[in-house]
């Protein structure tokens, strides 16, 4: 899950970093292609952010508000926006968003580059994009219920015998129930740990920060 939590923001960096190195040899005007640059970064920051989210719910990024720190969300134009909101699969639709506005640079000649020379910046969005579906496996595939169901049960049945032989086999109350207490407690303990990383990405689990990894991301952008 860290290694899936990191390779997504390296893989948005270095297309973002990408696509702003090929503006430099750009003959458009400044003012194009510094509208182009910070467009670009707030709609990378946006797909950080609505994967994080989705990742951290187990859904698709539905949320109609932002669960982590964006970049200047607000600045963006009034239909990037509505896109945004009304979308149903949020991180798809601002992946689309970001190619669209590249092709769109293309065109007004604000990247200049040659075709297979831009190709690279849509490798590095796709494999943002295969990423955070791989990542999607830990997030939204849950435990068979069968086996949630035998764990359960093997935990109900060893909390209820193990007191009557402890009682048989210890010496003294003190004992029976420091080891009924000791063995039951770790069983169950463990199991809660197992629950709690189901998802790893999820806050309750407590194993990944990732506020931190989206705040890390919008200071390198």
């Amino acid at each position: 899950a860290a290694a899936f939590l990191h390779k997504l923001n390296a893989c948005w960096y270095d297309a973002a970093s990408t696509l702003i190195a090929f503006c430099r040899p750009s003959q458009a005007p400044v003012e194009e292609v510094s509208n182009f640059e910070h467009t670009l970064i707030r709609l990378v920051s946006v797909l950080s952010s609505m994967c994080l989210d989705g990742l951290q719910h187990g859904s698709d990024g539905s949320a109609h508000a932002f669960s982590f720190e964006v970049l200047g969300a607000s600045e963006l134009d009034d239909e990037t926006q509505a896109a945004i909101s009304q979308a149903e699969h949020k991180v798809e639709a601002v992946f689309q968003l970001i190619q669209q506005l590249v092709v769109d640079a293309m065109q007004t000649e604000v990247l200049s580059l040659p075709p297979p020379i831009l190709t690279r910046s849509f490798q590095e969005l796709g494999a943002g994009l295969m990423t955070y579906h791989e990542a999607k496996k830990l997030a939204c595939v849950p435990f068979p219920r069968a086996y949630t169901i035998l764990t359960d049960t093997i935990l109900v049945s060893q909390a209820f015998y193990v007191p009557w032989m402890m009682a048989l086999y210890t010496r003294g109350i003190v004992g029976a129930w420091f080891y009924t207490f000791f063995g039951v407690f770790m069983l169950w303990f463990v199991n809660f740990v197992a629950s709690a990383l189901d998802n790893p990405f999820r806050k309750t689990a407590r194993t990944l920060d990732a506020s931190m990894a989206q705040k890390e991301l919008n200071c390198h952008l």
